[in-house]
């Protein structure tokens, strides 16, 4: 019995624990149905919030998709700048457009291809044309040498050394030139034609007679050109970056760098730099963005024809004292003794025997062989002067051409030679401007002739002036053995005032000039007045009669009680009046002349020569010789 209601409460505290069980159990149901709603929610709040991002995200995509683009193409590294750009784009966004490179470079034309010298855009452009570089012949000029003669007209372009002519065509079209007659193949045109009528040169045919270095570049066309070598300043681009026209972010870009490319430094500021890439682009990048900087040398190029190096800069006479002799018949020198009896010094004789006057002979001759051998006698070189005071006729016709100048060089050399004359002296004073370039080509290729049988070429020229630079001094400096400064006329037979024939600044300025335009020291000579003028001036009108230096002084002694010595001048001057008339003169003497020797020894030129022989008092020859000495 007790048994029995022992299990029969086993059994009821079990069913009380099952109703417990359940009841636990529901609980938990019901428990885990309230976490099952708490996270539903807090997943619906999650997704809300990371929809809220996305769409946050999004709408900050679109809203600045433009300024984000633009600062990935900019090139500028993710930082607080470049969130500063999103949201303030006027003030530090970098700026992305382009720059038009044809403006940047000038070009206008598809034929044009801008010029790079050294780190700066020129304003000459030049050609690319099947595969080469052609530069104008104004840019040949003015860049590089300014030593080739060109004949419109002849259709030839001509550059001339020592002892040969080079020739090329351009109107022939094809890869040759002619040096000294013999045809030279390349493999480029060397001078042509553009499109637009102008003359160009290829610039490897250039390349043979100037020293330069060059390099082509596309898109847009241009070429860098150097002219000399040179130590220049690098540095290496830490980044990607882009160069700009200017230095600012606001500035537009020329053409965008890779890390590690280098770049030539030509002026640093406070945060940008201004560079030049290797491709020839002259802009500017940020200083942060540079590093490594070191020095790098640029090799110049060597190798061309150098005038310097083929012409002689010294010629066979030390010094010169030479006398013009005028003549205007045929002498045969047997009054050449009495006549240079007092030429103490005197080494040279030059008579006036050949004529320009245009006509088939060319010239007329007077000369004569035996004068030659009583000069030769007395110890002098005698150099004939050619002139083309004497006749009037088409200078320009004459000079410009190629025949004619042939024609004119060959009868010369050989009559000298035939003569047993020692050179030759170019007296021509009537050339203008277009004829000079036609004159000075004329004295180039007269100078291969003459030192091709050993004779020497000198050559008459006015004091220098802005008027008579076609005369082209640094030329003759080349080519002629001597230049010949006239230093006289500073006051003209028909000059419309009175002065002095020869003042000492005149002559002074002169030889300074003279040297400056390219005539060498042991070139040039002076050559001194053995005349004045007599002036008179009445009523407005101004007139003067040439005396030589023993009528001069003469004159002075007979009119003018006390002449007075002007420093500014170097000379003595006089004057007095009479029967209205005023008349006038600066002294050409012993004292006037050392003053005018005196300054040309400080030029350490090369001699003194003087117009003209019988003019002279006595004595003035040793004078002369002594102040040389």
């Amino acid at each position: 019995m007790e048994n029995f209601e022992n299990e029969r409460k086993y059994k009821a505290s079990g069913r009380k624990r099952r109703r417990k069980k359940r009841v636990n159990r529901r609980d938990y149901e019901d428990v885990r149905e309230v976490d099952r709603d708490l996270l539903r929610g807090f997943g619906h709040k999650i997704l809300a919030f990371l929809i809220a991002v996305v769409l946050i995200i999004v709408v900050f995509l679109v809203a600045f998709a433009g300024r984000i683009k633009a600062n990935i193409d900019s090139g500028q590294k993710m930082g607080v700048k470049w969130f500063l750009a999103l949201l303030y784009p006027e003030k530090y966004s970098y700026a992305t457009n382009m720059a038009d490179l044809n403006e940047i470079f000038s070009i206008t034309s598809p034929e044009d291809t801008a010029i790079v010298l050294g780190d700066e855009i020129i304003a000459s452009r030049a050609r690319y044309l099947d595969s080469h570089v052609y530069f104008s012949l104004e840019t040949v000029r003015e860049l590089f040498t300014d030593r080739f003669y060109y004949n419109e007209d002849e259709k030839v372009v001509v550059y001339t050394t020592y002892s040969d002519m080079y020739k090329a065509y351009p109107g022939v079209g094809k890869p040759y030139y002619e040096l000294s007659g013999q045809k030279v193949d390349t493999d480029y045109i060397p001078v042509l034609y553009a499109k637009d009528g102008l003359t160009f040169l290829a610039a490897d045919y250039v390349k043979l007679f100037s020293d330069f270095t060059y390099e082509f570049f596309d898109e847009p066309k241009r070429v860098q050109v150097y002219l000399d070598g040179a130590t220049e300043r690098v540095a290496v681009l830490t980044d990607d970056t882009s160069v700009r026209q200017r230095g600012g972010i606001k500035s537009d870009i020329l053409c965008k760098l890779e890390k590690g490319s280098e770049v030539k430094i030509l002026e640093t500021m406070e945060t940008w730099t201004k560079i030049k890439t290797a491709d020839s682009f002259i802009g500017y990048v940020e200083n942060e963005k540079l590093d490594g900087y070191r020095d790098r040398t640029r090799e110049g190029a060597s190798g061309a024809y150098n005038p310097k190096d083929d012409y002689p800069e010294k010629p066979s006479v030390d010094r010169v004292m030479l006398g013009f002799h005028q003549l205007s018949n045929e002498d045969n020198g047997k009054g050449l003794a009495e006549l240079t009896e007092n030429a103490t010094g005197m080494n040279a004789i030059a008579p006036t025997w050949f004529f320009l006057d245009g006509s088939e002979a060319a010239y007329k001759d007077i000369s004569n062989a035996n004068y030659v051998s009583r000069a030769h006698e007395l110890g002098f070189k005698v150099w004939p002067v050619i002139e083309d005071m004497s006749n009037k006729f088409d200078e320009l016709s004459f000079f410009s051409s190629g025949e004619t100048r042939a024609d004119l060089i060959e009868k010369l050399t050989d009559r000298l030679k035939a003569l047993g004359a020692d050179g030759l002296n170019v007296d021509c004073e009537n050339i203008d401007s277009k004829t000079g370039p036609h004159f000075v080509q004329f004295l180039r290729e007269l100078a291969i002739s003459l030192h091709k049988e050993g004779l020497e070429l000198s050559v008459d020229n006015y004091v220098p002036n802005e008027g008579n630079r076609y005369y082209n001094l640094k030329e003759q400096g080349y080519v002629a053995d001597y230049c010949i400064m006239m230093g006289y006329d500073e006051h003209w037979a028909t000059s419309p005032e009175a002065g002095s024939v020869a003042s000492i600044g005149f002559v002074d300025t002169g030889l300074a000039d003279s040297i400056k335009l390219g005539v060498p020291e042991s070139k040039l000579v002076l050559a001194v007045p053995f005349f004045t003028r007599i002036w008179k001036t009445e009523g407005g009108v101004v007139s003067s009669e040439a005396v030589g230096l023993s009528a001069a002084k003469k004159w002075m002694s007979d009119y003018v009680e006390e002449p007075l010595w002007d420093d500014e001048m170097g000379q003595y001057v006089g004057s007095y009046e009479e029967e209205g008339a005023l008349y006038q003169m600066w002294l050409e003497d012993g004292e006037s002349l050392k003053a005018k020797i005196s300054v040309a020894r400080t030029y350490n030129v090369n001699g003194v020569a003087a117009w003209r022989l019988g003019l002279e008092n006595e004595g003035i020859w040793a004078l002369i010789d002594a102040e040389l000495k």
